[in-house]
């Protein structure tokens, strides 16, 4: 079988860290909770999910393209906290050192680059690690989400979960996210419809073009009004919703994904000048595993 493509959406998983671990700061009282919570969750990907391809997409800049369809998208986001802000830089450094691609584009969204990276996945297996909803929506065959759980577990989403979970397939899921909205990309949905009642027109009618093409046949009065007050906002959310999948040249194949082999002195050196002494025996292991490898 393929060696499976871990892929993680990198700012996710940093704002995360930053605010499940709090008051953490090394000797001079420099802020370390998000720098710590990314070297533990990068080392239990190695652990429990172990690959040669992986990548760790971040954003970048403004959408250009979501900006012209609605110049509000995303505006009512805070900006990055100067303490998480203030450990970017030994985050990005950490994941290098771990051997990670790094992959980035000015005016691209993580959520598009990942899109893009299944799309020119070929024969691999890919598991995308995210909470982000909107990536359900390239959940298939050979393609996974996979959700941090309770207490260091995972929790996979393939077709059948995604189903379950949100009522609609993973094919449904961009028309279900043009209904109900999306508060954190500052996304209005339609007044009314929430996720049960999405869910049902999704199933009654197929899409948002079935539901706007078959609007006597909505049967609640006052959503069908609110619906049919708004088939411009619903057909722009769609397009708001819609992952793209261009990539820069030089990422169009999974070769470019190959992971280089981990530096564990330096990760080692920077547990040390941080403070981080729970890990310092983890990476004290795997740095003499590194020098004395064995056959079996």
């Amino acid at each position: 079988m393929p060696e499976p493509i871990i892929l993680l959406d990198g700012y996710a998983h940093v704002y995360r860290s930053f605010f499940a671990i709090r008051d953490l700061s090394d000797e001079r009282g420099e802020p370390t909770n998000a720098l710590y919570g990314m070297l533990r969750l990068l080392l239990k990907i190695d652990e429990d999910m172990p690959s040669g391809l992986g990548v760790v997409a971040f954003d970048k800049g403004k959408c250009a393209r979501r900006l012209a369809i609605r110049p509000e998208y995303k505006a009512t986001r805070s900006p990055m906290p100067d303490p998480l802000r203030q450990q970017v830089p030994a985050i990005r450094e950490a994941i290098a050192m771990l051997g990670w691609p790094i992959l980035e584009w000015e005016g691209h969204e993580a959520d598009d680059l990942i899109a893009g990276l299944v799309a020119n996945r070929g024969p691999h297996p890919v598991r995308i690690l995210s909470g982000d909803k909107d990536l359900a929506q390239l959940v298939a065959p050979g393609v996974t989400l996979t959700m941090p759980g309770g207490q260091g577990t995972w929790a996979d989403f393939g077709p059948a979960e995604v189903a379950e979970k949100y009522g609609v397939p993973p094919t449904a899921i961009r028309d279900y996210l043009a209904l109900v909205g999306d508060t954190s990309d500052n996304i209005a949905g339609i007044p009314g419809v929430g996720a049960k009642t999405a869910a049902k027109l999704l199933a009654q009618f197929g899409s948002i073009d079935g539901i706007l093409a078959n609007l006597p046949s909505v049967g609640n009065p006052r959503v069908r009004q609110a619906l049919a007050d708004a088939p411009d906002r619903l057909r722009a959310n769609r397009e708001l919703t819609a992952l793209q999948t261009e990539l820069p040249p030089e990422w169009d194949s999974p070769a470019a994904l190959r992971r280089r082999p981990p530096d564990w002195r330096g990760l080692l050196d920077m547990a040390k000048a941080r403070g981080f002494k729970s890990l310092e025996g983890v990476l004290r292991k795997r740095l003499d595993e590194a020098r004395n490898p064995t056959l079996f």
